[in-house]
């Protein structure tokens, strides 16, 4: 029988330690030099990195936050109202940096004002040469009509440089924190790749190698040098001549592997350059499409909010009617930018019109409908009459239906409006209403009254035009107070049981105060409003006006 050769392969060290020791510190020293050089320039790069990102982002959000409620502001300043400009203010003040805000109309008058303390802070004089220019932010606020500006007051808002400092070195303390572990835990990987990726993996590797052959593997040991047997370079030798010695073999199969994996690379980077191009045209799509849709919406809330000065140019002012009234307040408030309610003052010699009215709808169309509504008022008033509420009501039904065209049955809308319409006859101390749908509540001598409106409205399709509205008389007693309002006020949804506000809270509500100003009659009722609402969100536009008329001097 054929005697077999046995095969033993040579010795591999499982741990050189000698040469690991020798290698190991310097490692370790040089991995430490290294990383504590990357930890001390990452940290400083991080601190200026979070400086300039800290002061971006404060400076772009303060403008964009005046930016966002500037036109807010400028129709606080231009209106001269505090409860609209204390909304800004506040609004503004929720920023935890905010130190001051302050909305001053054109004549140097604050309009509302918020100052939070100073945070304390341990570099006072650090705050104000890193932060000191970032303090104050002041925006000039514009108002007017048809193209012409007018400044019409200030915002002006500043920082706390104490909480900016004190916001930076939380972010240094916290980078700081960071940037130490990272430097432990990066020396800790360096060491440990060095060991388990290098040293470790190489003598293993050398060990695996040595016993290949290709033929078959083990059978053919190479004869290594003497002096290199039990070192790595001796291994390395071995390792070598046991590939040369299969390297014509594995050739072939090599180039052929090659050449397949080229082709197929070749096809898989045509496949990705036509999917990144398709990729990129889709892109391309989606971005003209976003953009298409962000300036269309841009388009409609721009034209939304200059409608809004529209409609409110078309409100009459109040001081029209000095001489026949002692006090009169209005609440005006749309549920959107703009609104369908609409009030109207206007006086005739020694008579006042005084009339309120809830279009259909709220919003864009609630205000076309208001704009049509002012435009058939004014016609009446001036040309048909204004002495009886209750024909100018039944010229204000027929008109809004020949206007929207729904006096025809096959009219393509059907939109009208509740109204409430008062003549005051200051010569007989008299007063007239009449109202559609919309009710006169009368507080006279501590008590309270109302008079109710007909139960129709005007100018819908489906309701049929009447003969005519009925007209009520009221002797004015001194020191009475007239009020109208739209059911936007009491059809405000709150209270433990989410019920209406209704008629009589209201009611009561009015003879609690009716004794007050008139201003704070107002103020009082909003508050009503707002506490019975809570956290209930508001249904409707919202219209209130309160007179008290002057006494006859006859």
């Amino acid at each position: 029988m054929p005697v077999t050769e046995s095969y033993t392969p040579p010795p591999v060290h499982r741990r050189p330690v000698a040469v690991w020791r020798g290698l190991s510190f310097k490692q370790a020293v040089a991995t430490l030099v290294i990383a504590l050089g990357l930890g001390a320039v990452t940290g400083a790069w991080d601190m200026v990195s979070d400086y300039r990102r800290l002061r971006a982002d404060v400076s772009s959000g303060v403008a964009a936050n005046m930016a966002l409620v500037r036109g807010m502001a400028a129709e606080a300043a231009f209106m001269l109202n505090g409860d609209l400009a204390r909304e800004v203010v506040d609004g503004l003040a929720l920023d935890p940096l905010a130190a001051e805000i302050r909305l001053t109309d054109n004549f140097g008058g604050v309009l509302a004002q918020n100052v939070r303390p100073p945070e304390p802070v341990a570099f006072p004089d650090l705050a104000k040469t890193l932060f000191g220019d970032l303090v104050p932010h002041s925006v000039g606020l514009r108002n007017g009509n048809g193209g012409a500006m007018s400044e019409v007051g200030r915002l002006d808002l500043r920082l706390d440089p104490g909480r900016l400092l004190n916001r930076y070195l939380g972010h240094i303390a916290s980078n700081a924190a960071a940037g130490a572990a990272r430097t432990i835990v990066l020396c800790l990987l360096v060491v440990a790749v060095f060991y388990w990726l290098i040293t470790q993996p190489l003598l293993r590797i050398i060990g695996s190698i040595a016993r290949v052959d290709p033929a078959r593997p083990g059978a053919f040991p190479i004869e290594l040098p003497r002096r290199h047997r039990n070192d790595e370079l001796g291994r390395l030798g071995e390792t070598v001549n046991a590939l040369l010695s299969a390297s014509q073999s594995g050739l072939d199969q090599r180039d052929a592997a090659e050449a397949e994996l080229a082709a197929l690379a070749r096809d898989l980077e045509t496949r990705v350059v036509e999917r990144t191009a398709e990729l990129e045209r889709e892109k391309q799509g989606v971005e003209r499409a976003n953009a298409e849709l962000e300036k269309a919406n841009r388009f409609i809330s721009d034209g939304i909010r200059y409608a809004s000065r529209i409609q409110t140019a078309l409100l009459p002012d109040s001081a029209a009617l000095e001489g026949l009234v002692d006090e009169i307040v209005i609440g005006w408030r749309p549920f959107d930018i703009v609104g369908g309610d609409y009030y109207w003052i206007g006086r005739f010699g020694d008579k006042a019109v005084i009339a309120v009215m809830d279009c259909t709808g709220h919003g864009v169309p609630g205000a076309f409908m208001t704009a049509v509504v002012s435009s058939i008022l004014a016609r009446i008033l001036h040309h048909h009459g204004h002495d009886d509420p209750a024909t100018i009501l039944g010229l204000l039904d027929g008109l809004v239906r020949t206007a929207l065209r729904q006096d025809r049955d096959d009219g393509p809308a059907d939109d009208g409006l509740d109204a409430a319409i008062c003549v005051l006859d200051a010569g007989s101390s008299r007063l007239s209403f009449a109202g559609a749908n919309l009710p006169l509540t009368i507080w006279e001598n501590g008590e309270i009254r109302s008079i109710r409106g007909d139960r129709r409205s005007l100018g819908y399709r489906e309701t049929r035009p009447v003969i005519a509205f009925t007209n009520h008389v009221v002797e004015i007693v001194p020191g009475s107070t007239f009020y109208l309002y739209t059911d936007g006020v009491t059809d405000q949804i709150g209270g433990p049981t989410r019920r209406l506000f209704g008629r009589q809270r209201l009611q009561d509500a009015l003879t609690r105060c009716g004794d007050r100003p008139l201003e704070e009659q107002k103020d009082y009722l909003l508050a009503e409003l707002d506490a019975w609402r809570g956290e209930q969100p508001r249904r409707d536009d919202m219209t209130f006006v309160a007179f008290r008329p002057r006494p006859s001097n006859g």
